[in-house]
């Protein structure tokens, strides 16, 4: 008798399936534009995005600042970077969607750098993510 289920079950199932159809849609052409430019956008390699990231230290002697970020990109896989604005150079380091994934972050340099904070991104780059 079980069999006999089995059989019937094994049936259904596959008269199910076959009788599945492709389905078609139909989008308008303005949709398309509109989320094909907005694909654009996202991955511009310039543009600016909201972000978090850490600077690891300000300095007026370029130098020093200079021969630390060598230091920092020696072992880090995301590369710092320096800013000027006068009279003080930065180093900065990342760009992080959230202030969480900045924080935990910011754990792994502050022995190397003590005063390290972090600050709000306004100018962050999609390539620094």
């Amino acid at each position: 008798m079980r069999p006999f289920f089995l059989l019937l079950f094994s049936l259904f199932f596959l008269n199910l399936l076959s009788g599945q159809q492709a389905i078609e849609k139909n989008e308008e052409p303005s949709i398309r534009r509109l989320l094909d430019l907005r694909k654009e956008l996202n991955f511009e390699e310039d543009r600016e995005i909201k972000a978090w990231g850490i600077q690891l230290m300000v300095s007026r002697d370029k130098y020093d600042l200079l021969e630390k970020q060598t230091r920092f990109n020696r072992k880090e896989e995301k590369k710092a970077n320096w800013t000027y604005k006068q009279p003080y150079y930065r180093l900065n380091w990342g760009a992080y969607y959230t202030k969480l994934e900045a924080y935990m972050q910011l754990q792994k340099v502050k022995e190397d750098f003590p005063g390290a904070f972090v600050y709000k991104n306004n100018q962050a780059k999609a390539s620094e993510f």
